[in-house]
């Protein structure tokens, strides 16, 4: 009995020293922590966008519709840029692709800080500068996604993966306080000045990476094919299908929830822009944790089973929130649905990166974020369904489907739910 707890308390502990050592060989890559930093930089002007689009929406018109119309217009631009990303990511330099998006963004960014200066902004402006960075985000998104593991060694993928999306999600912490703080004090137009600043310097990031292989085929088939190709992989692949099933409808449905928290805050919290940036800040903590936990662990060899159960209580921590009749109430949940959503996704990240070869990772990172473009659609169908029903019942319609779409998932994949990795 004695010589089998030794035993287990040897190997508990040869496995933290393991742990402890690739954590180590994580962060001395060079070339991730110029990466994360630029991550940090591209992740919160993005957040600052979506905070700062949807409240100055609201104010300006004070419709859901209107807000909805954004989720719409942002969708579209994603969609038709999300598929044509994913080819360009096999083709050229990713690495390009980011400085290209970072450029766009900026420039529409501040245009919109130079009309609010003017006092001449008008709804149909912020909603096409919305497409503007929606169709920048998929290229973005798409280009990240396939540049990581060209940026290190394979054997950090597990551990570098999840610290990304920490960073990421530490950036969605840093965004609504940021914005909240210059909102109140100076205003919500310096907010888009402080935006287009945070892209440059992202810009400037991404021109002083160095990608350990090149990205960019010399050769490659024609479009048509390389799009047939990358269909039947999603097809053949039970693991790669599950998780774009995963993403497209929480994206959709939660989505929808972040889209409400605005209306949600003024209307049944009534709470200002700094309470919105402190619901929004919550969110942006929870996931934070998540994914630090993540990338401390290196994964879980339970790997399906959690993504499972993380996704049923990001649902459940969703719906409690519908409910909430004090600032502190949604606070706390909406922290917990950040750090629950934030696993879910980066359990899902990672075995997507790891279920393909590097020659199809561009186009397979098209076809995610074309599944992750129903996030702003999700402003669009949930701003509409609130307007008719109310934000509080539009809320728990969402996380309820979320959560029968998990159940499904867990009966029909049985290889999603058998997943299994750690780094």
């Amino acid at each position: 009995m004695n010589c089998t707890r030794d035993s287990s308390s040897s190997r508990a502990v040869r496995r933290r020293r393991v742990g402890l050592a690739r954590l180590r060989e994580t962060f001395a890559a060079g070339e991730l922590r110029k990466f994360l930093i630029g991550t940090i930089a591209w992740g919160t002007a993005h957040q600052m966008v979506t905070i700062a689009q949807g409240y100055i929406i609201f104010e300006i018109t004070d419709s859901k519709l209107q807000l909805g119309i954004l989720g719409g217009a942002v969708t579209a631009a994603s969609i038709t840029m999300a598929v044509a990303g994913g080819i360009m990511a096999d083709r050229v330099s990713r690495k390009a692709l980011l400085m290209i998006g970072s450029a766009i963004t900026s420039m529409a960014m501040l245009a919109i800080g130079a009309l609010m200066l003017s006092d001449n902004l008008m709804a149909w402006h912020v909603q096409v500068a919305g497409a503007v960075q929606g169709a920048t985000l998929a290229l973005d998104w798409t280009a990240r996604f396939a540049l990581l593991p060209n940026m290190i060694e394979r054997h950090i993928l597990a551990r570098a993966v999840p610290f990304d999306l920490t960073f990421f999600n530490l950036s969605r912490t840093v965004a609504p306080l940021l914005w909240g703080w210059i909102a109140t004090l100076h205003g919500a137009e310096w907010t888009y000045i402080v935006i287009c600043l945070l892209f440059i310097l992202n810009f400037g990031i991404a021109s002083r990476f160095r990608p350990l292989e090149n990205s960019a085929r010399l050769r490659h088939a024609a479009i048509w094919e390389d799009v047939s190709e990358i269909m039947n992989i999603v097809r053949s692949n039970p693991i790669v299908a599950g998780n774009l099933i995963f993403t497209a409808v929480n994206a959709l449905l939660m989505g929808g929830f972040i889209y409400l928290l605005t209306p949600f805050a003024k209307e049944i919290l009534q709470v200002g822009a700094s309470g919105l940036g402190q619901l929004f800040a919550a969110v942006g903590i929870g996931a934070f944790a998540g994914g630090l936990a993540l990338g401390v662990t290196g994964g879980s060899r339970r790997m399906g089973r959690v993504l499972i159960i993380s996704n049923f209580l990001a649902a459940a921590s969703a719906a409690l929130f519908s409910f909430s009749s004090n600032a502190w109430a949604g606070i706390i949940l909406a922290l917990l649905f950040g750090m629950f959503n934030a696993i879910h996704i980066g359990l899902g990240n990672l075995s997507l990166q790891v279920a393909i070869a590097d020659e199809a990772r561009g186009r397979l990172a098209g076809i995610y974020e074309l599944a992750w473009s129903g996030f702003p659609m999700g402003g669009f169908v949930l701003g509409a369904l609130s307007a008719w029903i109310g934000v509080t019942p539009s809320i728990i319609v969402g996380a309820s489907l979320v959560a029968i779409v998990t159940l499904a998932m867990a009966i029909l994949n049985p290889s999603l739910l058998r997943l299994s990795h750690r780094g």
